[in-house]
């Protein structure tokens, strides 16, 4: 019996050993073909409703009796530097940081998000201070680390460093999701320099890219490096369904009163919205698939005596970025191979039936290697104008984020090839500076005269320059109709913002009969306000390089006529298309009936706004939208 009771109180310690033994030796970090383990640590809101749970970690690296670990989702955003004044986020003036660690986030972290996480239990005692704080941000280096089963490759699609947000994070602190992945962006905790304004991002891709300071809806995936002398494994499997939980068995010293104060996160500020750049979808053989074909011949809309018809169409990249024009499935190397009546040879019936076609080009036609420091610069041989000639393109607006690709000498390059082509273009860029360009586009077709004005990334400085140059374009250039394009806006949101809607009336407001939107590579809604159209977003059309977005997109038509002396809209037709990324790059036209009613519906927003007008019903139906006498009809 005896000999029983020890055997017995023998098994029972060995059952309780793991429960007491040091941490360190149960845990381990990345390993190849095992992946990772993962471990509850601090709780932090993260339902809908701000209801807290456990926050998930996994473990990064364990060495020398540490623990390096990272949040497996993001669990809230912040600001880089905690502006909150309109006047300095609008004018840049805000203080420049020379490394992250001057930065409002790197205190609020080792404060406010220490508090928020562990509400003074004693675990923080084994918290190892890194980056600046004690919870605290990898760096871009440290995010390259391929012993913690990152890439070590900084661009392209990188699932490895991709991440996404809790619900709470998503709806109540208003994280940015791309819809293509329903991943998110998120800090990294390197400056690159201190004379820009920017900080290292993990964009929605896993790329790593570059944001701006005052951006407030950037995620934060957080780390924390762990003391595992002063913890002990209390339970778990380290699995995500079952993660280690840790007990703090060090010496309860009392917490520290930190030095910097406590920081109350501001409220998000309007400011510059996090822009991801398209990402190049490289296969390894140029093998293209054949895009589905029209069951029907396109039948371009007819036109009665008098009226002309404009098309528009949204961004047309007819080239590469700069590292991917000779890779095997580029726009480069199909064009080369296919012809340049390639791109827009599925569409091309109703562009050339149309009295003008009107585009977004978003390349750099020219041969220099000299580029701007960004991920993407977006470059086309200047032959493939003749791309342009082929699509029946007429009109394009030059003026874009990417116009400036390769500087000032490259947009040079651009206009006197378009120039050099006949292809029409306008669009205002640094105007009145000393290398600004500031030209307006006119068109006569039939009796009526059509002026163009191109701005990006407009301001609300920019509304006056705008409503002058309309000014313009009616007293001096004695214009019938005026276009303003704007580009703008969330990239691959599928409905504008509020300040957008604001922003198009004022511009109405100040004599344009159309705005033409573009950049976000999806189409958004359309609206009718005093009568006029506002395209939000028109969508990709052709794109060398390409995010993985919504393909949907259109061929805009309106019908206009003058009568009386003034021109009035008679019809404005949605052809709905869908364009086509990596090895063809062919927009082509849907004719599957569901399919095509799944296009209208996206061009028409749930939400209403005051004195806008949304498409009717039947547009629902057909994309087609009549009017009579200026009044929209049912």
């Amino acid at each position: 019996m005896k000999k029983l009771l020890v055997i017995a109180a023998w098994m029972l310690l060995l059952v309780m050993l793991p429960l007491t033994a040091p941490a360190q030796e149960e845990l381990r970090g990345y390993e190849k073909g095992k992946g990772y383990l993962y471990a509850e640590l601090g709780e932090y809101p993260y339902e809908k409703d701000g209801t807290v749970a456990p926050v998930l970690w996994r473990i990064l690296d364990v060495e020398d009796g540490k623990a390096l670990l990272l949040t497996e989702e993001i669990i809230d955003t912040q600001q880089a530097i905690f502006e909150t004044d309109e006047k300095v986020i609008k004018d840049r003036t805000y203080r420049r940081i020379n490394h992250y660690e001057e930065s409002d986030i790197c205190p609020w972290l080792d404060t406010e998000m220490v508090s928020r996480l562990f509400d003074q239990h004693p675990i923080v005692n084994a918290l190892i201070k890194e980056n600046g704080s004690r919870v605290f941000i990898l760096t871009s280096e440290q995010f390259l680390t391929t012993k913690y089963g990152f890439s070590a490759d900084p661009w392209n699609e990188q699932k490895s460093r991709q991440a996404v947000g809790t619900p709470y994070c998503i709806k109540q602190r208003n994280l940015y999701v791309d819809r293509s992945n329903n991943k998110s962006p998120y800090w990294a905790a390197t400056i690159k320099n201190p004379k820009d304004y920017k900080l290292q991002l993990v964009g929605y891709n896993g790329h790593l890219s570059w944001g701006a300071y005052t951006r407030v809806n950037v995620g934060l995936r957080l780390s924390v490096r762990l003391d595992l002398s002063q913890l002990a494994i209390s339970g778990g499997q380290g699995t995500k369904k079952d993660p280690f939980r840790f007990e703090y068995i060090g010496e309860a010293a009392p917490l520290a009163a930190t030095a910097v104060p406590v920081m109350e996160t501001p409220a998000p500020a309007p400011v510059e919205i996090p822009a991801e750049e398209p990402v190049q979808e490289v296969t390894a053989q140029a093998t293209i698939a054949p895009a589905p074909l029209p069951t029907e011949k396109p039948a371009p809309a007819a036109k009665a005596d008098g009226e002309i018809l404009l098309s528009f169409v949204g961004d047309c990249s007819v080239g590469d970025s700069f590292q991917y024009t000779d890779t095997a499935a580029s726009y480069h190397s199909v064009v080369d191979e296919k012809g340049y009546d390639w791109p827009f040879s599925l569409v091309k019936d109703y562009l050339e039936a149309d009295d003008l076609t009107i585009a977004n080009l978003e390349v750099v036609f020219t041969n220099r290697r000299a580029h701007t420091d960004k991920m993407y610069n977006l470059v086309a041989d200047p032959d493939h104008v003749q791309i342009l000639h082929e699509g029946s393109i007429e009109v394009v607006n030059t003026v874009n984020n990417h116009c400036m690709d390769f500087m000032q000498a490259g947009y040079q390059d651009t206009m006197e090839t378009l120039d050099e082509a006949g292809i029409g273009r306008f669009g205002s860029v640094y105007p009145g500076q000393k290398y600004g360009h500031d030209d307006l586009g006119v068109q006569q077709v039939g009796d009526i005269k059509i002026g163009f004005i191109g701005f990006s990334y407009p301001q609300d400085s920019d509304q006056k320059k705008i409503a002058s140059r309309i000014k313009k374009l009616r007293d001096e250039e004695q214009c019938d109709l005026v276009v303003v394009s704007l580009h703008w806006g969330r990239e691959t949101h599928m409905t504008p913002e509020t300040w957008q809607v604001a922003y198009a009336k004022k511009v109405i407001d100040a004599g344009a009969d159309m705005i033409w939107g573009h950049h976000p590579h999806v189409i958004q809604p359309i609206h009718f306000y005093k009568g006029k159209p506002i395209l939000y977003s028109t969508g990709n059309f052709t794109f060398g390089t390409m995010s993985k977005v919504d393909p949907s997109t259109g061929i805009f038509q309106f019908t206009y006529e003058k009568v009386d002396g003034k021109v009035q809209l008679n019809k404005l037709q949605v052809i709905p298309c869908e364009t086509q990324g990596s090895g063809d790059y062919r927009p082509f036209e849907l004719t599957d009936e569901g399919e095509r009613q799944a296009v209208f519906k996206e061009l028409v927003l749930k939400k209403t706004y005051s004195k806008c007008v949304n498409p009717p019903d039947s547009f629902l139906e057909t994309g087609i939208i009549l009017f009579e006498n200026g009044e929209m009809l049912p």
